[in-house]
């Protein structure tokens, strides 16, 4: 009985001191930090906010950081020279309030109380600092280094091949700010710079490259043919080829390649500035010279459509875009619908879709003020009008006309002339006009119904 009752003395004594212990601990760590506390990669456990405070000042912002790059040094820093704007203080303070002071025997056989990585936890750089000493060091070691590339799409003997990825040592500025940035927080003394490499963001294996490659290959052999003026014009299949390149990642469509095949086409086929033959109704067939009525290639617009037509990378025939009047697709750009008149024989024709409609007498300019010969066309219709202009002794004239149709861009049309007598014969070599086409009003009027705008006025 006596062994039993010291027994039971000596394990309540036990117990008492385990608890004096605990207690002791537990008192001890209300005024510090828990064992095995790290802030910024330093171990504060044990130790009071202000000598914390001071460990770390002394073990990252004095301290010095190296950074190797295939096992050799190659730069080093100090926690002040990448700047910190934290108040540790502050934050000590409040990582301490966090903890539970008698929980330390968990915090005793339980490893880190805080961990390295925690960003609540970690010191806060000046990105401003990190990120000067990290555009400075990466432009002075990327002297001399390896590019990295990535995979792309190249011409190789005249045919789209993809160009694999290289792999360089060239460094990248935001991964090296953010290695330093870790290696302060976390209190890593040295680094390997392998991690921070450029590395190509585009591979061979790429899906994308893959489907562009296709389409490359597609658009190469797209063939094209122009429908001018009743001609059938191939566009060169090497044009169309040498055209399609590969850029950034883009498919793209180069118009300049066209400039020289374009301008052939406007010699060949632009009728603005052309003498043209012109079969009359009874004098022969004539030459006219060149005036409002013609058309031209607008060559860069043109260049750019064209373009844009291929990359749709069907076979196609189109029209080229033109400026100008009497355009046509099937050969003769007078085509059936035209106003003739013969200066010679002071006389007018009217044909609609080839049948003759009207056949007139005229009177057209005196022979100082001659009607001008040309391939005009009728670019606009005005009722009640009122023609201004010179006469021959520099008075100045208004003739009011119920019909004006312009055919030039000087001021000469045709319109009725109710001022007139009579038409035909020499009666203009004495009475004529300032060069417009006088017209018998009534006939005027039929004319004026019957010829719509954009109509070719050929004059001999």
């Amino acid at each position: 009985m006596q062994f039993k009752k010291s027994a039971v003395i000596g394990g309540g004594l036990a117990l008492i001191a385990l608890l004096g212990v605990y207690l002791g601990f537990a008192l001890h760590y209300q005024d510090t930090m828990l064992p095995h506390t790290t802030f910024a990669g330093v171990a504060v456990g044990g130790m009071k906010v202000a000598d914390a405070q001071a460990k770390i000042k002394a073990n990252t912002l004095d301290k010095q950081y190296v950074l190797d790059d295939q096992d050799k040094q190659v730069a080093t820093f100090t926690g002040n020279s990448v700047g910190t704007f934290q108040d540790v203080g502050k934050d000590l303070v409040a990582l301490k309030k966090d903890q539970n002071p008698w929980a330390w025997p968990a915090a005793l056989v339980g490893g880190e109380a805080t961990a390295a990585d925690d960003s609540t936890h970690s010191l806060k750089l000046d990105k401003k600092k990190v990120d000067t000493f990290a555009n400075q060091t990466v432009a002075k070691l990327n002297q001399g280094r390896t590019q990295t590339t990535n995979a792309s799409i190249a011409k190789k003997d005249g045919e789209f091949v993809i160009t694999k990825e290289t792999y360089g040592n060239a460094l990248d500025k935001t991964k090296v700010a953010n290695l330093v940035t870790k290696m302060v927080s976390t209190g890593q003394t040295k680094a390997d710079l392998k991690s921070t490499y450029v590395r190509p963001t585009v591979t061979a294996g790429s899906a994308k490259l893959q489907s562009d490659l296709t389409t490359l290959k597609k658009l190469s052999t797209v063939k094209g043919t122009y429908s001018i003026a009743g001609d059938s014009v191939t566009i060169p299949e090497h044009l169309i080829k040498n055209s399609v390149y590969y850029k950034d990642g883009s498919i793209e469509v180069n118009p300049s390649v066209f400039s020289d095949f374009l301008a052939q086409l406007a010699t060949k086929y632009n009728t603005i500035d052309k003498t043209r033959t012109f079969k009359t109704t009874n004098s022969g067939t004539v030459s006219v010279p060149a005036g409002t009525f013609g058309w031209s290639i607008q060559q860069s617009s043109e260049a750019d459509a064209l373009a844009a037509t291929i990359k749709k990378g069907e076979d196609f025939t189109r029209h080229p875009l033109v400026s100008g009047s009497g355009q046509s697709f099937h050969g003769s750009e007078v085509g059936k619908t035209y106003v003739e008149v013969s200066k010679a024989k002071q006389h007018m024709w009217v044909y609609i879709d080839g049948v003759e409609k009207i056949s007139t007498d005229v009177v057209t300019g005196k022979p100082k003020q001659d009607t001008p010969s040309g391939a005009f066309f009728v670019w606009s219709k005005q009722r009640n009008a009122t023609l201004k202009g010179l006469n021959d002794d520099g008075s100045k004239y208004a003739s009011p006309v119920s019909y004006w149709m312009p055919i030039d861009y000087t001021g000469v049309g045709l319109h009725d002339s109710p001022w007139q007598p009579q038409y035909g014969g020499d009666w203009y070599k004495e009475h004529g006009s300032h060069g417009c086409v006088n017209t018998p009003p009534t006939v005027m009027a039929q004319l004026y119904s019957i010829v719509p705008a954009g109509t070719p006025v050929i004059i001999y």
